[in-house]
This record gives C-alpha cells, structure tokens and sequence, in this order.
C-alpha cells in the first residue's frame, strides 16, 4: 500500500514537473516570435522608403520562416494541463497583439499601397507569410 502511495505521489510529481517544463518552452518561444514581429515591424518602418523596408523585412522573413513554424509545430502537442492559465494567457495576449501589430502595416501604409501595386503586392506577401507561422 505505502509502495503505490509512494508511486502516486511521484506520478503527480512528475507530472507538476513536466508541466512547469513546458510552461518555460512557452515562454521562450513566445518571447522569440515577439522577437521577431517587433524586429519586422521596425524594418519596414525605420527604412527611408517603405518599399525597401518592406524587401528588408522580407529577407528576414525567409531567413527565419521554417525556424518559427517549427517551433509553433512544436507547440501543438502541448496539452492543457501541462501549462499553467496564466502562460497560455500569456502567449496568446502576446502573439494577438502583435498579429494586428504586422497586420496594422496595410493601414499604416494604404495610401503607398494604392499609389503603388508592387509595394502591396510585397506588403501583402510579407503579411500572408507571417501569418503562415502560425498555421499548425
């Protein structure tokens, strides 16, 4: 009887352990795609034509793609119980905001946009990418 308690108590233990381990995954991964949209975002908006801002943001993109939606793969067999309420709220705040952050670059640069088909076409293509990140 002492034996099974003693087992029951390692399982649970084992499992708080294994879902503290995830909670950290979460998180890093979080802070890196944060990361990431933060340095996008600044690309296109900190180069003196938007039109080169945005090839700039695009290379990096390419460069980092696969990488982000491995990790976000990585992310699907995560269950519920193995992170805490708060990281997932967490996670989910983050990557909403900054979702309408890359996104909010259309409103941002509408009138360049309707001026110049070949910087939409661009700025379309960078948004449709970063939203394939996070398609798993």
């Amino acid at each position: 009887m002492t034996r099974k308690c003693i087992a029951a108590i390692f399982v649970v233990a084992c499992v708080v352990v294994a879902g503290c381990k995830k909670d950290s995954e979460i998180e890093s991964i979080t802070a890196e795609l944060h990361s990431f949209s933060q340095e996008l975002i600044k690309k296109v908006q900190s180069a003196p034509n938007p039109l080169i801002g945005v090839d700039e943001a695009q290379k990096l993109m390419d460069s980092r793609k696969a990488d982000l939606q491995a990790k976000m793969q990585s992310l699907k067999g995560v269950r519920g119980y193995q992170v805490s309420k708060e990281t997932q709220q967490k996670m989910t705040d983050t990557l909403t905001k900054d979702a309408m952050n890359v996104a909010g670059l259309q409103m941002k640069y509408l009138s360049v946009s309707m001026k110049d088909p070949v910087f939409k076409g661009k700025l379309d293509k960078l948004i449709r990418d970063y939203t394939e990140i996070f398609k798993i």
